[in-house]
């Protein structure tokens, strides 16, 4: 509902900020008030009189305290930021009103940025913002800043306030001027990429400026910079949550990718004295790739003001479209080159690591006549451990499926998936199970427990890190064995072949004749890795593993990684969104987290090991 800015309006909008509540009311041509609850400062944007600039008013909507207005509304816009100033100096102590510009030349002479500040001092905060925008840096674009004075804010028709009046109330009154790179200055028109990068970039800088007003003129002092940001999630994030993860759910990527037909493809390849590839087949195709690439690229994710969140569901848009791709490709030469694009390839580093492993583990060393646990029995284990996590978090809906379609253990949509031929040592069985329950059944559920749906689908990118967590957790319960590291490395090192143009008999014949692998074993690990045309995933689970000892080195916690299906630098990401409130406390904790005496091996890898001290 549009309103104007009547009395009636000001009162209204005073009563909401006196009582704690949100406010998002229209304005006449355009104009918006968001105050996304009580905040200590304000960004304004006005439209130059009979010239609006919607490129530069995208600005301020990446704030959480935000009016977009236009010259013409002068003075009634006046009496508005008044009652908005008065009511949240009340509360803070002070407060901060940040208004931008656009330059109005976009020459070479003219800095990126002029912050106009008070002429007699220099305070600190006119300090930090001037230090975060000079932070900020942009291909092509040379970050120039430099200060000036307020003046031209605080008189002539268009000024909001005296300097007097700021004075006696404890106000500060700042300007952003903003040389105009992120549109044509012919149309007008922004150049979107530009534009969202340096919004996303300049909120942060805002934020961090406003901390420091805080710290320095009030007695508030919130947690982080970040806790200043939006708390209040509009419906257009849900509903383009739900949207993305309703098409993640229409198709269980691994499964759609694995053969079906792994014992009669031993057999005939045994039978070819391993001289020629076996055939694989899959599962019927059950989507229309082309129709669910139309559907997710109708999901109108440029409408999300919120610069994170924003950013959040392009990611997984771009993944959906590379793994869309891929099921498009399977079982032809195509599917590699998205599968790389997706789960990336082997450096000369990882490969490096792999290497020095099988030359350190050079030939098996489990006992063949190990004790075989019988599926039912094991199955029977990782439902205990399934209900350990719903003795936590009720939420927790999970099992064990026993399937004779499936090949080993694959966790789908928070279920075990137990092949019928499953051959587990019995001595490994905890630590798969810490593996599959403790790691990707527990992070599907914390994410599940999250309002964004996104957390419990999975990030892109976010196997690394989850297999980096499962491996890490067999070696916490006591489980993880030199043939599983042989195992790990020889899968990287396939990957790394698999990409030079080998092919399933090479990489085979590599695995039996170099590394010593046993026949079947050989035949698995070849077949992970060359499923549905190149798989290049397997080489995650190191790769995950050597990330996963350098964060723990650095002086991290193992906890915040497990809230979901994330990769390791969406760290920062989901600290923001819990400083926010958006996100919640992670509810279901793993068993090796809340052992007593797994804690020596924790403060071991937090003083820093590195893969070959786990052998």
């Amino acid at each position: 509902m549009m309103e104007d800015i009547s009395d009636s309006f000001i009162k209204k909008v005073r009563k909401s900020l006196k009582r704690g509540k949100q406010v998002h009311r229209r304005l006449p041509q355009g104009g918006l008030v968001y105050i996304d609850r009580p905040l200590p400062f304000l960004v304004l944007f006005r439209h130059p009189a009979g010239n609006p600039d919607h490129a530069t008013a995208d600005f301020a909507k990446a704030t959480a305290s935000y009016i977009i207005s236009h010259e013409e509304q002068m003075p009634a816009l006046q009496e508005l930021i008044r009652a908005v100033a008065e009511e949240m100096a009340d509360q803070f102590g002070a407060f901060m009103i940040l208004e931008l510009l656009a330059a109005p030349s976009a020459d070479s002479d003219t800095p990126l940025f002029r912050v106009l500040g008070p002429e007699k001092q220099l305070p600190a905060t006119i300090s930090t913002l001037t230090q975060e925008l000079e932070q900020i840096k942009i291909s092509g674009i040379h970050t120039s800043v430099e200060t000036a004075s307020n003046k031209a804010l605080l008189e002539g028709p268009l000024r909001l306030m005296p300097e007097e009046e700021l004075k006696k109330h404890s106000y500060l009154m700042l300007g952003l001027e903003m040389k105009p790179v992120y549109s044509d200055s012919k149309t007008g028109r922004a150049y979107p990429l530009l534009l969202r990068t340096l919004r996303e970039k300049l909120s942060n800088a805002i934020k961090k400026t406003v901390f420091d007003f805080l710290s320095v003129q009030t007695a508030t002092k919130p947690v982080h910079f970040q806790a200043l940001g939006r708390q209040a999630v509009n419906r257009v994030v849900w509903r383009i949550d739900k949207q993305l993860t309703a098409i993640s759910d229409q198709f269980q990527f691994l499964l759609l990718v694995t053969p079906v037909n792994n014992n009669e493809a031993w057999e005939e390849f045994r039978k070819a004295k391993f001289s020629k590839a076996p055939t694989f087949h899959y599962r019927l195709m059950p989507v229309d790739a082309d129709q669910l690439k139309r559907t997710l690229y109708n999901i109108p994710i440029e409408k999300i003001d919120d610069p994170t969140l924003g950013f959040l569901f392009r990611d997984k848009r771009h993944e959906l479209d590379k793994m869309l791709t891929m099921l498009a490709d399977r079982n032809t030469p195509d599917f590699i080159y998205s599968s790389m694009q997706l789960f990336g390839g082997v450096d000369d580093q990882l490969l490096k690591v792999a290497e020095g492993i099988l030359a350190a583990i050079p030939e098996p060393v489990r006992d063949a006549d190990a004790e075989i646990i019988p599926v039912p029995e094991f199955a029977a284990l990782a439902g205990q451990e399934i209900d350990f996590l719903k003795a936590q978090y009720k939420g927790v809906d999970s099992g064990v499926d026993v399937r004779d379609d499936v090949v080993g253990l694959i966790v789908s949509k928070g279920r075990l998936n137990v092949g019928t031929d499953a051959k587990i040592p019995r001595h490994r069985a905890q630590a798969l199970i810490q593996h599959e329950v403790g790691t990707h059944i527990l992070t599907y559920f914390n994410g599940k427990a999250q309002p964004l749906q996104q957390l419990y689908v999975g990030s892109p990118g976010y196997e690394e890190l989850q297999e980096g967590l499962a491996v890490l957790s067999e070696y916490l319960v006591g489980g993880l064995d030199q043939d599983r590291m042989r195992i790990l490395a020889a899968r990287v090192v396939t990957v790394y072949h698999l990409t030079k143009g080998c092919s399933f008999t090479d990489n085979f014949h590599r695995l039996k004749d170099a590394y010593h692998f046993d026949e079947e074993t050989a035949f698995d690990i070849a077949m992970r890795v060359h499923r549905g045309g190149g798989l290049t995933k397997d080489a995650v689970y190191l790769r995950g593993l050597v990330h996963l000892l350098d964060y723990l080195k650095q002086g991290h916690e193992l906890e915040p990684l497990l809230i979901g299906k994330i990769r390791q630098d969406y760290i920062p990401i989901v600290q923001e969104l819990i400083y926010r409130n958006v996100l919640r406390p992670v509810p279901i904790k793993p068993r090796y987290l809340l052992d007593p005496a797994i804690k020596p091996k924790l403060e071991q890898l937090k003083a820093g090991i590195s893969v070959f001290n786990l052998l």
